[in-house]
């Protein structure tokens, strides 16, 4: 590619020279020579009057009044001259014209009238003109090399653009150097993260060529830091998951072989924890698969209006007895009246579920469910006196395969997947959702809806 760039670099600057240059030249041509004629009418008209003023006795005088006037134009750097005498009645009688210009070269008109006439020929510049004295007609024709001053021009063109073209050649090197480095390098990096190198990166240096480079150097250095995070998240959840399913599956088969060796001395006791560890798998298996249904496209709300106050007292309620368990004491806190938002029933309360699930994983002793009215929004947050959530924790922790850094007292649910679900659920709703620390010092989630009055 660079030598691609090079090329197409060079050749456009040298195809603007020849243009330039030999468009120049050649205009300079063409504009020198209408001054050398228009130059050389002049002096043609002049040179007739002094033809006008030249004593011929005889015929054979001519050729020494030729010559007297070929010793006046010395000085005026013409080619030739040449005196040229007519009888009255129009027969030529002496002189001879200068060599290149011919008698039919010429106009009889414009000299019949008094006028200069002139031309080019074969790369020779003549003009002429006619005078009356005495008897006689007289033609005075002038001629003149072109001026050879193009040639030193073509001489200095020639240098200034080979001079150009190695000011282009070194400039072209290095720029094709700051363009075509960081898109080789991206490609490369590209091919490693392809080929399952997350790692991958581009050198920084190569963000100060310029705005769209350094845009590009950030995209895919952002890309393969997002691709080797989410990979890491990915092995992350991987493991979660399958101990998740590993811990109740081995109770669940350790109890179940105790039962069928008869080895049980309370048979009920065992097929009630076998009855929980299995809630537990479908509670998590159940997760997976409304994640799942969530991010694909067929998923449907009931949305209408309700007083989602009263939801969140509904499903608080029907998880005091697991708060019970725990040690935490479940608070809520509402506005008089109706809180009414377009929210699905079932939906609404399995996002205060989570949030509340969640929050009593970590809660020491207190978790706080608020509702208030606030900037035209009805806002519902649960916050817990737990160790609260860390500065890098904060941007992910609604991210599917995400599991904080804090590892919580209970470690019966720990994929990550009941807040990716409330965060899909908020959305679909309409809704938003965001995490901060607590004023206690605990974490706080809060969920944001416009109100409705019907």
């Amino acid at each position: 590619m660079r030598r691609r760039l090079g090329i197409a670099l060079v050749g456009m600057v040298t195809a603007s020279l020849l243009l330039a240059g030999l468009g120049a030249i050649i205009l300079t041509s063409v504009a020198d020579r209408a001054n050398d004629e228009e130059e050389l009418r002049e002096q043609t008209d002049a040179m007739r009057n002094l033809a006008r003023e030249v004593t011929l006795e005889r015929a054979d005088s001519t050729e020494n009044a030729a010559a007297q006037l070929l010793r006046v134009t010395r000085s005026l750097n013409l080619g030739g001259i040449g005196l040229i005498i007519y009888s009255p009645n129009g027969t030529q009688i002496g002189g001879t014209f200068p060599d290149g210009v011919t008698a039919d070269d010429l106009d009889e008109e414009t000299l019949r009238s008094g006028g200069v006439d002139s031309g080019q020929k074969d790369g020779l510049i003549w003009a002429a003109a006619a005078a009356r004295a005495g008897t006689t007609d007289r033609l005075v024709v002038l001629t003149r090399e072109p001026d050879p001053t193009i040639q030193p021009a073509f001489r200095w063109f020639l240098l200034a653009s080979a001079v150009t073209l190695l000011a282009a050649v070194l400039v072209t090197i290095r720029l094709s150097r700051r363009l075509v480095d960081p898109i080789r390098e991206a490609s490369e990096t590209a091919t490693a993260i392809a080929a399952g190198d997350m790692s991958a990166r581009i050198d920084d240096r190569h963000a100060k060529a310029g705005v769209e480079l350094a845009d590009l150097v950030g995209s895919v250095n952002t890309m393969a830091g997002n691709l080797e995070r989410s990979r890491a998240l990915e092995r992350q959840f991987l493991l979660s998951v399958s101990h998740d399913l590993r811990t109740p599956l081995t109770n669940i088969r350790g109890y179940a072989e105790a039962l069928t060796d008869g080895a049980a001395d309370n048979p009920v006791a065992v097929g009630e924890i076998i009855e929980s560890e299995s809630r537990r798998l479908e509670r998590l298996v159940g997760d997976l698969l409304l994640l799942a249904r969530l991010e694909g496209t067929g998923f449907a709300y009931n949305i209408a209006p309700l007083d989602i106050a009263l939801i969140a007292e509904e499903t608080v309620d029907g998880l005091r007895q697991e708060a019970s368990d725990r040690g935490v004491e479940l608070r809520i806190r509402r506005p008089d009246g109706s809180v009414r938002a377009e929210v699905d029933h079932d939906r609404f309360g399995q996002v205060v579920a989570n949030l509340v699930g969640n929050a009593l994983k970590f809660a020491d002793a207190e978790v706080g469910i608020m509702l208030w009215f606030a900037e035209e929004k009805i806002h519902l947050a649960v916050s817990d006196d737990g160790p609260g959530i860390s500065e890098s924790d904060l941007p992910h922790v609604f991210e599917r395969l995400y599991v904080s850094q804090q590892n919580p007292k209970v470690k019966e649910s720990g994929s990550g997947l009941g807040l990716a679900i409330v965060r899909e659920l908020v959305d679909g709703m309409g809704g938003t959702v965001m995490a901060r620390r607590a004023t206690g010092g605990g974490a706080e989630f809060v969920v944001s809806f416009p109100p409705t009055e019907r």
